[in-house]
C-alpha cells in the first residue's frame, strides 16, 4: 500500500492595508475576510531519473566552457584560479563518448572557490524524448575530489516547473592540464503536482 500524506493549504485573502500575523494555535478564529481551506491527498511519488554524461571542453576551436573572469589566486592543481567565472553550454549525451546521442545541454555558470570546489548554477535543457523543451534548474557545491557529489534541483520549466530533487555527480575523466572533463550525472527529479 502506498504511503499517503495529507497536505493542508490555508489561503487567507484580505483587504487589510497592513495585515498582521494571527497565531492559530490549533483554533481557527472567526475571520471576516474571504477564507478558503483546501485539502489535497498526496500519494508517495517516484522521481523521474535521468542519466547523462556532461562534456566540459575548454580546449580546441569549439569550447563549450569559457572563462569570462580570471581570479587572482591560482589553485595548486590544474589551470584554474580562485574567483574564476566560467560560462558553460555543455552537451549532455547518453554515453561518455562525445559522439554519443545528444540528450540535452547544461547551460549556466561555474565559479571556482579557494579550494578544489566549484559552485554550480545551471539548467539542464532537455532536447529530445518525452520531456523535450523542459528544463531542470540545478545549483550547489561540487567538491571535485570526492568520488560522488550532490547538487540540488531547485526548479525547472515545462514538465518540471517547481520541481525538486537532486543530482549525483561523478568525474568520469579529466585532463588536469587544460581542464577538459567528462562528468557522469544521475538526476532524480520530483515534478511538482500542480
Amino acid at each position: 500500500m502506498p504511503k499517503v500524506s495529507l497536505l493542508v493549504h490555508l489561503n487567507i485573502v484580505t483587504q487589510v492595508q497592513n495585515p498582521i500575523a494571527i497565531p492559530l494555535h490549533g483554533v481557527l478564529p472567526s475571520l471576516s475576510p474571504l477564507l478558503s481551506l483546501t485539502l489535497s491527498l498526496a500519494i508517495a511519488e517516484k522521481p523521474v531519473h535521468f542519466h547523462f554524461y556532461q562534456h566540459k571542453t575548454f580546449s580546441g576551436p569549439n569550447p563549450s566552457d569559457v572563462r569570462v573572469a580570471k581570479g587572482p589566486i591560482p589553485l595548486p592543481v590544474g589551470p584554474f584560479s580562485f574567483g574564476d567565472i566560467i560560462v558553460l553550454d555543455d552537451p549532455l549525451t547518453s554515453g561518455p563518448e562525445p559522439t554519443s546521442p545528444l540528450l540535452g545541454r547544461a547551460q549556466g555558470l561555474d565559479s571556482v572557490m579557494n579550494s578544489l570546489t566549484v559552485t554550480w548554477v545551471f539548467n539542464i535543457v532537455l532536447t529530445c524524448g518525452e520531456y523535450n523543451g523542459s528544463t531542470i534548474a540545478i545549483m550547489g557545491r561540487d567538491d571535485i575530489l570526492l568520488p560522488v557529489r550532490e547538487l540540488s534541483v531547485v526548479g525547472g520549466s515545462g514538465a518540471f516547473r517547481m520541481a525538486r530533487g537532486y543530482v549525483l555527480l561523478k568525474t568520469y575523466s579529466v585532463d588536469i592540464i587544460n581542464g577538459d572533463a567528462e562528468l557522469e550525472l544521475d538526476a532524480y527529479v520530483y515534478p511538482a503536482k500542480l
